[in-house]
């Protein structure tokens, strides 16, 4: 009896096995390997143009810095301290750490 149950469950696993290798090997539409790409040019600039177009032009960094140019500030350290302690007794909730603005 342990062979005929045997049997009929590699058979039922052959059948239901033979649909995954009926799929096709083209894959789905808009997928690769069905890409453009493009063309291929040489560049005309030398490394000491891109070198000097890179430092005339820095880098965006930081959270703001494409919305606000670097100043620096006047004020001194315990200024700044004040006025946070300042803010703090006003009200003002000072967030850090990972889940402060949650």
């Amino acid at each position: 009896m342990i062979k005929v149950y045997s049997t009929i469950a590699f058979a039922a696993g052959l059948l239901l096995a033979g649909s995954a290798f009926a799929a096709t090997m083209q894959p789905a539409a808009g997928n690769a390997p069905y890409f453009d790409e493009g063309q291929s040019t040489t560049s005309t600039l030398q490394r000491a143009d891109v070198r000097s177009a890179a430092i005339a032009q820095h880098p965006a960094v930081g959270n703001l810095s494409a919305a606000q140019p670097y100043t620096p500030s006047k004020l001194t350290r315990a200024q700044v301290h004040d006025a946070t302690v300042q803010a703090i007794h006003n009200g003002f909730h000072v967030e850090v750490g990972n889940l402060t603005t949650l």
